[in-house]
């Protein structure tokens, strides 16, 4: 089956789906914005709660810088935990847990008696925080924990991975991570939508995705099509030897309002139009994948398997648009 989703409006909506996987080796690209603009930011609660968290801290520094200078050896940081409910404008209830590894409530009365900081037992003190975040970073895994610290606040591990696969990661490992090793999980990578929408799913035979959020890579403008071919997904280079592709964490595919199939965030609170397949894309950088998914393999053959990290519409449309629609109106297409 051939959907080549150009002028003609065929897309895949149109496909019947009793026969084979879905092609598409062409798609008429979006027309090109046409005012640039910052995209709109909406905080997430998460970022709303750092936000707060980071005030309340300035709020109550100079105790807290007496209380590191006076438990250097004791101290192990101060946690901002939450709870939800309608505090705070809807951001929950809030408390401070400071760790200490010697007599924690004692050692906290000293310094303050405020309700909103609370005596927990630490598993190391600040002064050994180096050296004990870097190495539970390399015992979970590069690219899957990195290390964190704060000049008052505990030290944490920025997690990539779904928590409910992290969890399951930490149970069979049987880690005791330390209570004032902070763990930190990205809500980019806790998608809420499907990577394949349940309608697509006759038309793709595997679309994969990568397990867990990028990390930094270079800043690389690459540009190629990404193409569908009998139900896999190939970036279209040149030669023969074209390559699978592997998407991030966040992305999947979709009908567009047009019917064509395109790209999109997997979370519904970013909206932002990614590129239609079969349309040339600013892929970012790319990495060639040294173990595949063999789901991926058995599905679409053995290829080589690259990862894209963008999936934007490429630059360069908009200069000939204009000359792309007098031309259409000309010729009836």
């Amino acid at each position: 089956m051939m959907l080549s989703a150009c002028s003609d409006g065929a897309s895949v909506s149109q496909a019947d789906q009793s026969q084979a996987y879905a092609t598409i080796l062409e798609a008429l690209p979006y027309a090109p914005v046409t005012q640039l603009e910052p995209e709109p930011y909406s905080p997430t609660l998460q970022d709303r709660r750092w936000r707060f968290a980071d005030k309340l801290e300035e709020q109550h520094l100079p105790m807290l810088r007496r209380l590191k200078r006076g438990e250097i050896g004791n101290f192990g940081g101060i946690e901002w935990r939450w709870r939800d409910g309608p505090e705070n404008d809807g951001l929950g209830t809030i408390t401070g847990v400071a760790y200490f590894l010697n007599e924690p409530a004692a050692t906290l009365r000293r310094y303050t008696g405020n309700p909103l900081f609370q005596p927990a037992t630490a598993g190391f003190a600040r002064t050994d925080q180096d050296r004990i975040a870097r190495e539970w970073a390399d015992r979970i895994g590069d690219g899957i924990a990195s290390p964190g610290f704060g000049n008052i606040g505990v030290p944490w591990i920025n997690i990539a991975l779904p928590r409910a696969e992290f969890e399951a990661m930490r149970t069979a490992k049987r880690w005791a991570i330390p209570p004032n090793l902070a763990l930190r999980f990205s809500e980019w990578a806790e998608p809420d939508l499907p990577a394949v929408p349940d309608g697509l799913r006759p038309l793709i035979r595997y679309f994969p995705n990568e397990q867990s959020l990028a990390g930094p890579t270079p800043d690389l403008a690459t540009y190629d099509a990404i193409v569908l071919r009998d139900g896999c997904f190939f970036i279209d280079e040149e030669g023969a030897d074209d390559p699978l592709a592997m998407f991030p964490l966040g992305v999947g595919v979709h009908r567009d309002r047009e019917g064509h199939l395109a790209f999109r965030s997997r979370h519904s609170a970013n909206a932002r139009q990614l590129a239609r397949v079969g349309t040339r894309m600013q892929l970012g950088y790319r990495a060639e994948v040294a173990e595949p998914p063999p789901a991926l393999i058995e599905a679409c053959g053995r290829h080589r398997v690259v990862s894209v990290k963008s999936l934007d519409q490429a630059a360069g449309y908009g200069g000939v648009w204009f000359a792309v629609q007098q031309n259409a109106a000309r010729e009836g297409l």
